[in-house]
């Protein structure tokens, strides 16, 4: 990746990430790690900042879902567009925290494509219960966080139509030695929220093809 993973003020590296004094080497194999993850088809990858008030450090990715690969937006079964944005920080902090149960921590926004004929009491459980299926390596009973689903509904020379979606907010925290050296696989906590994603704009036919 060559714009991402500067650590930890974001300045453009060349796709080599350079260490700086004092990082610990947990958090540095963290950095590695996220940096050389094989991207999933679809998915475009950028770094952002993470505010330095959340932890020590942090890296911080933001994900756009599209699919098929080569369009910037998908085409829904009945013509309508459908796309997926969000966003995920791994925070770490030197001294554990009582709260997170570790130094590490995840969070993640996510905001999502929803049919309005699907927007019902249902929705927000099954949202949430297929995002937990994408987590991996996760403490058990740390994720936290909430779902809300809007619509909106038009009136005047729009009136018939209806649009909706879901906004999801979550955080948890990853299990430590879950890489093959041993250390929190960042890069994979990545790409679980990257997965998750890029699932709500797939349909079960293109899968199949």
């Amino acid at each position: 990746m060559a714009d991402i993973y500067a650590f930890p003020v974001g300045v453009p590296n060349e796709g080599q990430p350079l260490r700086p004094q004092g990082v610990p080497d947990e958090l540095w194999a963290a950095v590695k790690s996220v940096s050389s993850i094989t991207r999933i088809a679809g998915v475009r990858y950028r770094e952002i900042p993470v505010p330095s008030t959340l932890a020590d450090y942090g890296i911080g990715v933001e994900l756009e879902s599209e699919y098929p690969p080569e369009q910037a937006i998908s085409e829904t079964s009945n013509g309508l567009l459908r796309s997926a944005t969000g966003w995920v920080m791994l925070l770490y902090c030197r001294k554990p925290r009582v709260d997170w149960g570790s130094r590490w921590r995840c969070v993640a926004f996510a905001r999502l494509p929803l049919e309005a004929a699907e927007n019902d009491s249902l929705t927000p459980s099954m949202y949430w219960d297929e995002m937990c299926d994408y987590l991996e390596c996760v403490e058990p009973d740390s994720v936290s966080g909430t779902v809300t689903v809007n619509q909106n509904t038009s009136f005047g020379g729009l009136a018939g139509t209806a649009s909706a979606g879901c906004e999801i907010r979550v955080s948890w925290t990853p299990l430590d030695g879950s890489g093959l050296d041993g250390t929190m696989d960042a890069g994979a906590q990545v790409n679980s929220w990257a997965a998750f994603i890029t699932s709500t704009v797939r349909f079960e036919e293109a899968d199949d093809r």
